[in-house]
């Protein structure tokens, strides 16, 4: 069973995220804004593709028919699908040398027919079946538990829904991340799906912060550059102090980031109602930060003056810098939102914060002149 009880820890995301950003365009002297976009991590990444590509290619299996089982020819072409030169997901080269190399039972496979036969099966119903738990295990009596050469033999069959995996270093990454979970000696089906669980919740958390489209592969790639690259320079976020919390601190960090939890609670009760219309409605109302939770210290993103109480058509223009306010809670507009815009949105030049206090000055002065679109 795939455990839905360990999740990535958000503080933690958005920390290494904004140190991947900052390495990145270091690295490429260009800022990152996505993965293929930018010259670095298409340089270093971008190859995967062609090896699922240039693998496929050299399988054709599509051509396989039934009666191709046993004849070697299925387990030549999968041979020739790992061997590609710049193939790294696999460690097949020859200084791991020849019996280390995880695909050694296909050579072996060669020279005995019972063993060729069994293998070549496993491999035609892999590439034409959708019995992909039951195949894991055959691969696994076949290959031991080499999780490389399995898990690149499921991302070769469809890169939408698999990844190879380098288990040392994604270790590495769910530990930054703050996720309790191994996949060194644990390859089974149950731990693969855990494991491609966790990507896939990491692809979805790059792309509601970059805005923009994310592969799977893509976030494959973000966390082979923290636990590879970043990790040997000493580009990694310092989160020394957060994770010196207590765990009903860090909670209490983590649901301050959309709004929930004892945060909201604070803010509701300090503000009453919106913080602008005076709705009292809360069930319509959000709780968000005024300077951006993931630029906010530990301190900042637990404070009650760098969060405000809004109706939702407010919230979104706020937070999205169509509209901001003085230091006496005059609202100010941008002037990129139109006259029949701003009329459709109900919103106008009388509106203010109801109240403002000096401890909430230092944040509405950060969001003027880094959220506020002029």
């Amino acid at each position: 069973m795939i455990t839905d009880e360990i999740h990535i820890d958000p503080y933690l995301f958005d920390c290494q995220l904004k140190a991947f950003r900052d390495f990145v365009g270091e690295k490429s002297n260009v800022p990152f804004v996505s993965f293929s976009s930018n010259p670095y991590t298409e340089k270093q990444e971008g190859y995967k593709y062609e090896i699922h590509r240039r693998a496929r290619e050299a399988l054709v299996f599509q051509a396989w028919n039934r009666s191709d089982i046993g004849s070697g020819n299925i387990i030549a072409v999968t041979i020739k699908s790992i061997e590609i030169p710049e193939n790294n997901l696999v460690p097949w080269q020859a200084r791991y040398g020849e019996k280390s190399r995880p695909h050694q039972p296909l050579y072996e496979a060669q020279e005995n027919q019972e063993q060729r036969k069994k293998i070549e099966n496993c491999l035609y119903r892999l590439y034409h079946d959708s019995r992909d738990a039951e195949l894991f295990d055959e691969l696994v009596s076949i290959f031991g538990k080499k999780y490389p050469i399995i898990a690149y033999l499921f991302f070769v069959k469809d890169r939408s829904k698999y990844l190879p995996i380098a288990p040392d270093y994604f270790d590495k990454v769910f530990e930054l991340l703050g996720v309790n979970f191994k996949t060194s000696r644990r390859c089974s089906w149950e731990n693969y799906l855990t494991y491609i669980k966790l990507i896939n919740e990491l692809k979805i958390m790059l792309m509601e912060a970059l805005s923009a489209e994310v592969t799977l592969l893509d976030t494959h790639s973000f966390a082979w550059i923290l636990s590879c690259q970043m990790q040997k320079e000493g580009k990694l976020a310092n989160v020394e102090k957060y994770l010196n919390l207590s765990q009903v601190e860090r909670e209490a960090i983590v649901k301050s980031r959309i709004g929930q939890g004892q945060f909201r609670e604070r803010l509701t009760n300090y503000w009453r109602c919106c913080a602008v219309t005076g709705c009292s409605e809360h069930a319509l109302l959000r709780a968000s930060h005024i300077k951006p939770w993931s630029k906010s210290s530990i301190d900042e993103k637990l404070d009650l003056y760098n969060g405000i109480l809004l109706s939702p058509t407010l919230d979104t223009c706020f937070d999205s810098g169509y509209i901001t306010f003085d230091n006496n809670g005059k609202i100010v507009i941008s002037e990129k939102l139109s006259k029949h815009n701003l009329e459709a949105l109900g919103i106008h030049e009388k509106l203010k914060l109801i109240k403002i206090e000096e401890k909430h000055k230092k944040y509405l002065e950060y969001h003027r002149e880094n959220i506020f679109q002029k």
